[in-house]
């Protein structure tokens, strides 16, 4: 939205543009913050009756049941803000080329060069076979299912592309070291976990939690495979109260792993002492 070269009488625009400026100057951030707020409330309003039109003319689609292709590439449309009159109106326009790149790109068609391809991780489409449940977090992970089946999907974007990357190779070598069945299979989920509240787990639960944590970082280590961002987020508990790792993505998080251990043995070992230490477990 750009400040109209000449004010009207009435003018709201010009009288937000006049008040963020007024309130950049001043000392109390919140006054700023205020302001941005008005604006968003002035989009939004100048924005409804255009998106309420675009709704009603688009096709029905059964909510309770939407495909995971729905989910991640809905219809978009782009809704520039003109000012007419000193009011702001939104006008649908279908040449995006100049408005496309001012935005982040939600989820992105990507297709990765594993080498070899393990049959234990076949390609998958987001089709109408994959039917969406629920955003777990930011539309980057969803809870989906295929024939019946629940899993989590992570969506790759420009920026974690690295990091999905190790993430599926790593996994990829779990699944060929050791099968889903196998005794001493290490806890590195095949299914949806569900994150525990530890505040009212017993000493005995928290401790076999740490011993369930310790054995699985030893049987990676054993073959060769880091964990890498290990802090209590990476761990989820299942409702058999098992506790499994999860993201393999590497990386480091201040206050468990220091940064010249990340994606080391030694870090991953750092973390569990300190993982250990957040659940009063002592050796």
């Amino acid at each position: 939205m750009a400040r109209p070269e000449s004010r009207e009488e009435d003018d709201v625009v010009e009288d937000l543009f006049s008040k963020l400026e007024q309130a950049q100057n001043d000392p109390d951030e919140l006054i700023f913050d205020c302001c941005l707020e008005d604006v968003r409330e002035l989009a939004i309003s100048a924005c409804k009756h255009t998106m309420y039109t675009l709704a009603a003319s688009g096709p029905k689609m059964n909510r309770e049941q939407r495909s995971l292709e729905e989910f991640l590439y809905p219809t978009t449309f782009y809704l520039p803000l003109r000012i007419m009159i000193g009011k702001l109106q939104a006008v649908r326009i279908d040449d995006i080329s100049s408005f496309a790149s001012m935005y982040e790109p939600g989820p992105v068609r990507w297709e990765m060069d594993l080498a070899p391809r393990s049959a234990s991780a076949p390609a998958l489409t987001p089709s109408a076979e994959i039917c969406f449940i629920e955003d777990l977090f930011m539309r980057r992970v969803l809870k989906v299912s295929k024939n019946g089946k629940s899993c989590v999907f992570k969506s790759p974007t420009p920026s974690n592309e690295d990091q999905l990357q190790r993430e599926i190779n790593v996994l990829q070598q779990i699944s060929e070291i050791w099968p889903p069945d196998y005794p001493c299979r290490p806890h590195v989920p095949r299914f949806l976990g569900l994150e525990f509240d530890i505040a009212g787990a017993s000493a005995t639960q928290r401790r076999k939690w740490k011993d369930q944590i310790e054995q699985s970082i030893s049987l990676l280590h054993q073959n060769g495979i880091v964990w890498g961002d290990v802090k209590p987020r990476n761990i989820i508990i299942d409702k058999s109260a098992h506790a499994w790792l999860v993201d393999f993505g590497g990386s480091w998080t201040n206050g468990w792993v220091d940064e010249d251990l990340a994606e080391t043995l030694e870090g991953d070992l750092q973390g569990l002492r300190r993982v250990a230490e957040y659940l009063g477990v002592q050796d």
